[in-house]
């Protein structure tokens, strides 16, 4: 796949799936051995354009690693709040 931010392969275990945006370009390449069962959905985010997603994404992966290495840290919840405050500003109706 290639996005926003270059570049990526991806090869995952059997029965895994992988989300990717649709404005993603991507291909698959031959499978060497066995067979391919695919299956194809699209999903559509409550927040439109992809500035913001991105803004909400890395966010959350900041509160993430955060409470991951410093759960006990009182800016978590101020941190969570500008979260939600956020996605509930861009979220559509």
């Amino acid at each position: 796949m290639e996005d926003t931010y270059g570049p990526v392969e991806v090869k995952l275990p059997a029965g895994d799936m992988v989300l990717y945006p649709g404005s993603s370009v991507h291909a698959v390449r031959p499978v060497k051995s066995g067979g391919r069962l695919a299956a194809f959905f699209w999903i559509q985010s409550m927040v439109r354009g992809d500035h913001r997603r991105s803004i909400l994404y890395e966010l959350d992966k900041t509160i993430q690693r955060i409470a991951t290495e410093t759960p006990e840290q009182e800016a978590l919840v101020d941190l969570a709040g500008v979260y939600h405050n956020l996605l509930r500003e861009w979220a559509d109706p």
